[in-house]
């Protein structure tokens, strides 16, 4: 019998449970990794306390915090840890503890590629001569160049890996526009179960509609909270498009506002009104995403690359098309006329969604559309053989040590 392929995967907030984060894929990609012959082993980053026991093959690291001022104003003061690590100052700062404890499983684990989930920022550079001829790999979800510098410091942060692995096609062509070489670039959409999101049935979607008191002929759009690329801008759109599409019609049209735990502040409560509701509840927004007919995101910031974020890909599973905004890589997703469309300002979304819950047979067909889309290009199982090829590739010497020069 051949040795198994021994993989460390190394990333923030990698739990044995499902959250509201995106680490979902993450503990779906480790749950089907024996399957296919490897042997994983995760580090993850957390300063979470409460960690359930388990049977995976998790250990633990704690980050060391930063508080910075104002820090990520999208965080409550209840999940004011978060803010402390959900910034590239605490990964910096983290970053030689984190090395010390790769070297130090590497040694134990002998693993054939340590796979790096998150980006520790521009210090990464180092990695190659702290870890030396280990065969490393790293994840690129998204490209968000809002900051001075986010080219250089992308470039630094990605030079000691000897492969690169973006979440969109988008992502790939842009980091081949910065110089990296085409042969350290392998495009692996991340995905989702798509037995286990599947579209809700006639009685769930009956069922959900009564428990949050929206009517069955009530046309409902759902905003699901910050994500990875979006924040206070992104839902300032989503507002305007609401008032905008309920200047013109209340009577037909919902639009769900739902808040992470993590993000909600009673403020927020201000926002409603007539056809415009607040959840922050994890069981109210499963509802809403049961009973949901739309799902709306927009990411405002024209020179983002969208992963796609994990929540579309979500949402297409379960049969929801998307409105989003022109970003680059988004129509890897949301394919217009199929899985959705996108808007460039709030009044032509909020005519867009009007022109949708007119039209029963076209949301019948992007809501099929949207399903497809999941199945055949966002299916988790299908991301784990991309990366089990892969890391079978590396560990074989396909690809030599890549040398920061």
């Amino acid at each position: 019998m051949a040795d198994p392929l021994r993989v460390l995967l190394v990333g923030s907030r990698i739990l044995p449970y499902r959250h509201n984060g995106d680490k979902n894929f993450w503990l779906d990609v480790l749950q089907r990794l024996p399957a296919k012959g490897v042997d994983a082993t995760v580090l993850s980053i957390t300063i979470d306390d409460d960690v359930p026991g388990s049977d995976l093959p998790i250990r633990y690291l704690r980050p060391i915090p930063v508080y910075l001022e104002g820090g990520d104003t999208r965080f409550n003061a209840d999940h004011r840890f978060l803010t402390g690590t959900n910034n590239y100052s605490s990964k910096t700062l983290s970053l030689g503890r984190i090395l010390r404890k790769v070297r130090e499983l590497c040694r134990e684990l002998r693993p054939d590629v340590v796979h790096f989930v998150d980006n520790y920022g521009p210090a990464t550079v180092v990695a190659r001569e702290a870890l030396g001829s280990t065969r490393l790999a790293i994840s690129a979800p998204t490209y968000d160049p809002n900051r001075f510098l986010y080219d250089t410091f992308l470039r630094m942060s990605f030079r000691s890996f000897d492969a690169i692995v973006p979440f969109s096609e988008a992502y790939g062509q842009r980091l081949c526009e910065l110089g990296f070489e085409p042969r350290r670039i392998h495009v692996i959409r991340w995905g989702v179960d798509t037995d286990r999101f599947a579209p809700a049935t006639p009685e769930e979607r009956a069922s959900a509609r009564r428990a949050l008191g929206v009517d069955e002929d009530t046309f409902l759009v759902i905003w699901t909270g910050f994500i990875q690329q979006t924040g206070e801008r992104d839902l300032a759109f989503t507002l305007r498009t609401a008032e905008h599409a309920l200047r013109e019609d209340s009577g037909r049209i919902t639009f769900a506002i739902c808040f992470k735990g993590e993000h909600f502040r009673d403020e927020f409560r201000r926002y409603e009104r007539a056809g415009l509701r607040v959840f922050r509840r994890p069981e109210e927004f499963r509802a809403a995403r049961a009973a949901a007919d739309l799902l709306h995101s927009s990411i405002v910031e024209p020179n983002s690359t969208a992963a796609p974020p994990l929540v579309w890909v979500e949402s297409l599973a379960l049969g929801i098309p998307i409105s989003t905004t022109p970003v680059l890589g988004g129509q890897e997703a949301v394919v217009p006329g199929e899985s959705g469309f996108a808007a460039r300002t709030p009044e032509e979304s909020a005519r867009q969604i009007l022109e949708l819950a007119s039209d029963p047979g076209r949301l019948k067909r992007l809501r099929e559309g949207a399903r497809r889309v999941a199945v055949e290009r966002f299916s988790v199982d299908r991301s784990v053989d991309e990366h089990v090829e892969l890391w079978s590739r590396m560990a074989v010497g396909e690809f030599a040590p890549h040398r920061v020069g």
